[in-house]
């Protein structure tokens, strides 16, 4: 994640990380190798959807190749860019989710040409074998096992605030959450190459699609830079891009304030997360502010050196009740 989430750990790539980045150039080299060596004896158009064994809609073999190879390529790219320092804390992640697409893109277009090739015509009767290019997605367990995965310390020394009459405070931060604004960048990659894909095939019930993408884009940008707020009001949290609040919290409404390391695994997973009795906004595995309510439910967001907003909302409550 952000450098501040990673402190203290040393955030260069380890030869294995970078083993596991040369690894996603795999599907895009797989593709390229493919089209150089098949690529005279395809016809004009590809299969593209099949249904009961019968071919639906095709789109010309240029545009499965750009969307396809496209995809395999920018996963190697994106790769290189988990290598950079700012990154750390998301690499592994990257090159599961970087394996997943770019194996997924791959095996589409493999499992596609092998059986136009094979059959002989060029609309082939498929048969289970599209779903094999779907489970080609699998390959990215293979750089998400070679990249190690990263620990450190959690130690967080006590803050102690005392605000005198008349006087209050305040802490605001706006972190940026390098994680999700790739999920927006990748989205809306994704989003292009579907609209590519509509335009030169003409299947527009393809465009639903898009609708989903949207959603996606406008979710993770929802995520990518957020602002966290605490002052005589309580904590807020608001999405520094789009300017929608995602979280108050009322002073009154706050028992106490600690800072914690926020584990997606103990609050349901990342994102705006909502089980019994508590909620969270996770962006990492990492520092974070956990608010205890008066009514027994708590909240908890990831934010860079929680002991200062911990103890001011801690100092303001005090003074609420005196």
């Amino acid at each position: 994640m952000a450098p501040w989430m990673d402190d203290r750990l040393r955030p260069e790539a380890t030869a294995r990380e970078r083993a596991a980045a040369a690894l996603l150039w795999m599907p895009g080299a797989a593709v390229i190798a493919t089209a150089l060596t098949f690529g005279e004896r395809l016809p004009a158009v590809l299969p593209t959807v099949w249904r009961d064994d019968t071919v639906v809609a095709t789109a010309p073999t240029p545009a499965v190749l750009a969307v396809t190879g496209g995809i395999a390529l920018a996963v190697g790219i994106i790769g290189l860019i988990a290598l950079l320092p700012e990154a750390a804390r998301i690499r592994r992640a990257v090159f599961l989710l970087g394996g997943v697409a770019g194996g997924i893109a791959a095996g589409i277009w493999i499992v596609t040409v092998a059986l136009v090739l094979t059959s002989g015509f060029d609309l082939p009767h498929a048969g289970g074998w599209p779903l094999l290019g779907v489970l080609a997605g699998l390959f990215g367990l293979v750089p998400f096992s070679v990249s190690p995965r990263r620990r450190r310390d959690e130690h967080y020394e006590p803050v102690q605030l005392t605000l005198a009459d008349g006087e209050t405070g305040a802490w605001v931060r706006t972190v940026p959450v390098p994680g999700f604004a790739w999920a927006t960048a990748i989205f809306g990659a994704i989003a292009a190459a579907v609209l590519i894909y509509v335009v030169l095939s003409g299947e527009f019930g393809a465009a639903v699609g898009l609708i989903a993408l949207g959603v996606a884009t406008f979710a993770s940008a929802a995520f990518a830079r957020l602002r966290i707020s605490v002052d005589r009001r309580g904590l807020r949290v608001v999405s520094a891009l789009i300017g929608a609040p995602l979280a108050r919290i009322r002073l009154d409404s706050i028992r106490s304030a600690e800072p914690a390391t926020i584990r997606p695994a103990e609050w349901g997973g990342w994102g705006y997360r909502f089980l019994p009795g508590r909620s969270a906004i996770v962006i990492a595995r990492g520092p974070g502010i956990v608010v205890h309510r008066r009514d027994g439910r708590r909240f908890a967001v990831n934010a860079p050196h929680p002991e200062t907003p911990a103890a001011l909302l801690s100092a303001l409550v005090e003074r609420q009740e005196a």
